[in-house]
């Protein structure tokens, strides 16, 4: 299940070759894709359970045919675990209230997304029946994240995308059990987990051997709702590329006789590629009729809601308005941290006034440019002492820690920023990238005209860090009139690297 595997993608930098077959000329047959909330009929097939009957025809029926299809789905609180040490927005069920001041946010969307995890395992029968009921009621399509390979005794327990057709019944039964209907089934990393993943119980299957589970898992849960829309998130991680994506979209149609009814992209931002191979993966959706979707997110360790939400808001602005991006599918979807709050859609940085900005003030998403508390780094010319190829200095002033400049070498390396004018600076906040572990030192230089244009030393932050740890100094007075920072690295037992640099201003 997708929560806690976005811990690892960086990990998985394996050394293979696309084995994926080529193309095929069989002719197809679309899976039915329905312009309507479907009634849910008998079971058949494998599934074993009753269905009950719905409720939603009192409710309007989702528009399935919107152009593109809007989701939501924020992380609902469940128990933490070693990979996920955090229990989600706090108020997430409160979108389910009556009354509940979203209703701008929630005309814009089309389909809410739910955790197979929290519908099999966490949420209690009066949670389950209040969410589907109000997902009904506001007329959006209900869907559900589910892993769908069965893992064989040799390999896949515990492996992300191997839940198999066991927790699918689960999954159905409890939400029919609720008086609702699963509309879309967003299957969790099968190809990736169950090709490329090569960690503990690995299977590395064929993509035929993948495309013939993933069909055995369709057809399954099509015998508890026979339209369902059941379409693939796959992660732009590691050594995937996007031939293997579109390859994989191909053996499947081979495979099963009929195509996937959506590919979703799930990305690793630190893969500075990404705009471009999320493209290249569209435009080959739109020649073969599969819907291509984005996921936005912000990063894993980022350390609140303005932060994961403002970076959310510029990778939105890359994709769709730098690269001319156009997903057939976009999603707002947290497995992280943040954002803590959803709502309300009136408050500046929850996941509703996100939404909201989104479809009204898009260019204003995004980090702050101007005034207190903004961050004169951002986007400002940089240079560095070394650069190691890929890790070009301007990531480390991009709002994004999920990329980094590196020096490619130890101690002594430097940073150095050009704010194009004379600043006030309010406060110097730090993220390094850092293996291993271990004492560092490093020296903060500026220089301005008040300084007759020499570097002075304005603070040493001297210390034992480690990777991502989050590193602020706020002088007892603002620092006034610099145009240019240095942060310069003496001592460390890693690379020089720094995944973020910030220059908070302290305004006029």
């Amino acid at each position: 299940m997708k929560i806690s595997h976005k811990l690892l993608f960086t990990l998985f930098c394996l050394l293979l070759t696309n084995c994926s077959p080529q193309p095929s000329t069989t002719q197809i047959t679309q899976a039915p894709i329905p312009t309507r909330r479907p009634q849910i009929v008998e079971a058949t097939q494998a599934a074993t359970v009753q269905a009950q009957p719905s409720a939603s025809s009192t409710y309007p029926s989702p528009d399935l045919d919107h152009q593109p299809l809007y989701w939501f789905a924020p992380l609902p609180p469940m128990p933490t675990d070693t990979g996920r040490p955090f229990i989600g927005s706090e108020d997430f069920m409160t979108l389910f209230n009556p009354g509940a001041p979203w209703e701008t946010a929630a005309g814009y969307i089309q389909v809410f997304k739910l955790y197979g995890e929290w519908v099999a395992y966490h949420a209690t029968d009066a949670q389950l029946r209040q969410a589907v009921t109000d997902i009904q009621r506001r007329g959006l399509a209900l869907a559900v994240e589910a892993g769908p390979l069965n893992a064989p005794p040799e390999c896949g327990e515990g492996v992300e995308g191997f839940a198999g057709t066991s927790e699918g019944q689960i999954i159905a039964e409890r939400i029919q059990n609720a008086g609702g209907t699963i509309d879309f089934i967003a299957m969790d990393e099968p190809y990736f987990y169950g090709h490329f993943y090569d960690g503990p119980n690995a299977c590395k299957w064929s993509d035929v051997e993948i495309a013939e589970g993933v069909d055995e898992f369709i057809q399954f849960m099509r015998g508890f709702f026979p339209v369902v829309i059941i379409g693939d998130t796959e992660p732009l991680a590691g050594p995937t590329t996007a031939a293997d994506y579109t390859d994989w979209l191909l053996t499947f149609r081979e495979v099963a006789g009929y195509d996937l009814a959506f590919l979703h992209m799930d990305i690793d931002w630190s893969r500075v590629t990404w705009p471009g191979e999320v493209k290249e993966i569209e435009e080959f959706g739109q020649q073969e009729g599969i819907p291509i979707g984005l996921i936005y997110t912000g990063n894993f360790g980022d350390p609140d809601d303005e932060t994961w939400l403002s970076i959310s808001g510029e990778r939105v602005k890359r994709y769709e308005i730098d690269t001319a991006g156009n997903p057939a599918h976009i999603l707002f979807q947290s497995w992280h941290d943040h954002p803590d709050f959803v709502l309300p859609e009136t408050e500046a940085y929850t996941y509703t006034n996100f939404i909201v900005t989104y479809f009204e003030a898009r260019e204003s998403l995004g980090f702050r440019r101007e005034g207190l508390a903004a961050n004169l780094a951002f986007g400002r010319p940089v240079r560095a002492s070394r650069i190691a190829s890929g890790f070009d200095p301007s990531l480390a002033v991009d709002g994004d820690s999920g990329t980094l400049w590196s020096a490619g070498e130890f101690p002594t390396q430097w940073i150095e920023i050009d704010l194009e004018a004379p600043r006030n600076i309010l406060e110097i906040r730090l993220i390094p990238s850092q293996y291993p572990a271990g004492n560092t030192v490093h020296r903060v230089f500026g220089k301005g005209p008040a300084t007759s244009n020499q570097f002075i030393l304005l603070y040493t932050f001297q210390e034992y860090t480690e990777d991502s740890q989050l590193l602020v100094y706020t002088p007892s007075e603002s620092w006034e009139g610099y145009d240019t920072i240095r942060i310069e690295t003496i001592l460390s037992p890693s690379w020089v690297a720094w995944r973020e640099i910030q220059i908070i201003d302290a305004g006029d």
